[in-house]
């Protein structure tokens, strides 16, 4: 599943909107600020192009088409950590990102 979050932070898809492909029709986010965003929200708005690595990346398998991945995010531009989790479920015979959170730690 790491894979699929890298695509998720992947530069050149948040730039060309590939990053879409991905998001389940239900998808919700909450971000850093507190604030609930929908697959919608994300709809021609352009992100940030910053380079991401991921820590302590770890996955469980909650169902045969559903999986929960959590990990440690540090944004290599601003040094900035955040816990992350991540649900991907099996839609159409393809892994969508339907709920992913952030939350600022010191690292």
């Amino acid at each position: 599943m790491i894979e699929y979050e890298y695509f998720h932070l992947n530069s050149d898809n948040r730039k060309n909107g590939k990053y879409l492909d991905i998001l389940h029709p239900e998808f919700e986010e909450f971000g850093q600020s507190g604030k609930v965003f929908k697959k919608e929200d994300f709809i021609e708005v352009d992100l940030d192009s910053n380079e991401y690595e991921i820590l302590n990346f770890n996955e469980v398998q909650l169902s045969n088409n559903s999986y929960l991945c959590k990990y440690i995010l540090v944004n290599k531009s601003s040094g900035m950590a955040s816990n992350r989790s991540s649900i991907w479920v099996l839609y159409k015979d393809e892994w969508k990102l339907i709920f992913h959170q952030g939350t600022k730690v010191s690292i």
